[in-house]
């Protein structure tokens, strides 16, 4: 079966659910697995029946955006055999392990738990190329290890009309109640559209906050269980 092996809070938006999965490979893929020497996070970018089954249990080809160190992605295709039940776990954007061959492109789901910095990093590279207005892999990464956790209702969400590379920018404001009253944040934020069809104005959401340093407003990120990548 499928496991979630590990949560990124992405201070872009949301903790990423970065998913492992029990998969039995093909006989093929078996052979070459010592070529895997490149483990990354992969982005799913498609699923296609190859017409294979193995004990009634299809074969899938994957495809998938590979993350390079720099924040690039380069493409890798991974033929696996998955479980009936588990087929709906393969959304497009939904992120995973792989291992794979730097030459040849091809690789695996790795099933082995994730707990890397240096991926976390890589990640954060990747989202700040894609979307050079928002946070920078900087900011990124000060929410992550610095951020304090929070809950907050959102209070306010519009989408300013801007576009870019399938992201849409939004204006967010939340509302953090507390002992010492209530504190009002808003920013801009860059989002797929499937991401903001997850947040409704009076929802309440887990928001991480890093103070600015003298009259530098607060950075925040909302963070949602998805597995859907937020910008």
């Amino acid at each position: 079966m499928w496991t979630d092996v590990l949560s990124w809070a992405l201070p872009v938006a949301i903790a990423v659910i970065v998913v492992a999965v029990s998969l039995h490979s093909i006989r093929k893929n078996r052979g070459k697995k010592k070529n895997f020497t490149e483990r990354t996070i992969g982005i799913l970018r498609g699923a296609q029946n190859t017409g294979l089954y193995v004990n009634e249990q299809p074969e899938l080809l994957l495809r998938f955006e590979a993350l390079q160190e720099d924040g690039r992605t380069e493409p890798v295709q991974v033929k696996q055999i998955v479980p009936m039940t588990e087929l709906s776990k393969l959304r497009e954007g939904s992120l995973f392990p792989i291992r794979y061959d730097p030459e040849s492109k091809l690789g695996v789901v790795d099933t082995a738990p994730v707990a890397d910095d240096a991926l976390q990093e890589r990640f954060e590279r990747f989202a700040s190329l894609r979307n050079p207005r928002g946070f920078t892999s900087e900011q990124r990464a000060l929410l992550r290890t610095k951020g304090v956790r929070y809950r907050a209702m959102l209070t306010d969400l519009c989408l300013t009309g801007e576009e870019e590379n399938g992201c849409s920018e939004v204006r967010l404001t939340i509302r953090i109640d507390g002992k010492g009253g209530e504190r009002v944040l808003s920013r801009t934020a860059w989002m797929e559209d499937k991401c903001i069809e997850n947040l409704t104005v009076g929802k309440l959401v887990n928001v991480s906050v890093v103070e600015g340093e003298g009259e530098a407003p607060p950075l925040f990120s909302i963070d949602q269980d998805s597995n859907a990548v937020l910008y």
